[in-house]
């Protein structure tokens, strides 16, 4: 897995065009998202250089899988638009939390258990890489339908409110509905996401030793 900073975006130019191309592919042609693009690609405000990238590689180059983290002190999708999915009085802001967009599984191998996997090891990698900058929490907005998938990674999952409508795609006329949730950065949620999908290895510091994109956090 490659973990990769958004300072280095002029770096690593060919890894983030096909990281924005695949995002178009997957949220505006697939989901039928109104966002903003240019020249085939997907990129918005929240693509900062203080975003961190977790991608996942196979072995023809192409992207697997990939998420996006950002530090909720100033970078906070559920903040700025989403503020209403928090009912349990906690800040969307914080210092120590950091939030979850853009995510993206797509294993070249199409099965259940490929699927699995492919989550696991991204999802676990990013959480090692959060428990080293001593987090606290991971926070994200899902689709509403999706909960139950996130609490079988992990029963540690935390709702942080009801589910409330948004706006949705061509598949979804007059929107659908989403909610906010949290992972605790903690050993034991790693645990859980890497028995989910019977990934036993840790992907934290093979993306440092294996892949000449190294992360600068």
């Amino acid at each position: 897995m490659i973990i990769v900073n958004g300072s280095q975006r002029r770096q690593h130019a060919a890894l983030f065009e096909q990281l924005y191309r695949l995002r178009h592919d997957v949220f505006i042609k697939g989901r039928g998202w109104s966002l903003p693009s240019s020249g085939g690609k997907e990129i918005d405000q929240y693509d900062t250089d203080e975003a961190i990238y977790f991608i996942d590689v196979g072995d023809n180059g192409l992207i697997e899988a990939s998420v996006r983290a950002t530090p909720s002190a100033t970078a906070s999708l559920l903040a700025d638009y989403f503020p209403h999915l928090i009912e349990n009085g906690e800040p969307a802001r914080s210092p120590t939390i950091y939030e979850c967009t853009r995510y993206i599984v797509r294993p070249a191998v199409k099965s259940r258990n490929a699927n699995r996997e492919a989550k696991a090891k991204l999802l676990a990698g990013m959480l090692e890489w959060a428990l080293s900058q001593r987090l606290s929490f991971i926070q994200t907005v899902i689709d509403a339908a999706t909960l139950s998938s996130f609490v079988e990674m992990t029963p540690k999952t935390i709702p942080l409110g009801l589910a409330h409508p948004y706006g949705g795609g061509r598949k979804v006329p007059g929107g659908g509905e989403c909610l906010a949730i949290r992972w605790p950065v903690r050993p034991d949620v790693i645990a859980d996401i890497r028995e989910y999908g019977g990934w036993q290895q840790s992907s934290f510091p093979q993306a440092f030793s294996s892949s000449e994109h190294r992360a600068i956090a």
